[in-house]
């Protein structure tokens, strides 16, 4: 059975992110060792809003917690946060897309 993507919260260093359109996230990727389950890589995020909150590049690099919950994709660890894409439509609305890099909680 489906699962609908309503009542998704995404939050990142306590602020929640405004009028969220979009999200996809990944979560794991190549281990460092036979007897380890830690890697260097360990998944991102995108999040599309069409909010500003957590959209500021003063956030680049910047470490903190960072929670989903709702429509069946719950995730609670640490984010970097990486990059921001702003996209302008004329006589419409001003989109963002933040990238986060998950780092060990």
């Amino acid at each position: 059975m489906a699962t609908y993507s309503t009542d998704v919260s995404v939050s990142w260093n306590g602020t929640f992110f405004e009028e969220v359109q979009e999200l996809s996230w990944s979560y794991g990727g190549g281990r460092q060792g036979r007897s380890t389950a830690w890697t260097s890589e360990q998944g991102s995020v995108t999040v599309a809003c069409l909010g500003t909150a957590n959209t500021n590049i003063s956030n680049f690099g910047q470490r903190a917690a960072f929670v989903i919950s709702g429509g069946g994709a719950g995730l609670s660890t640490y984010a970097v946060w990486e990059t921001v894409n702003v996209t302008f439509e004329r006589n419409g609305v001003t989109r963002f897309a933040v990238t986060l890099k998950i780092s060990d909680s």
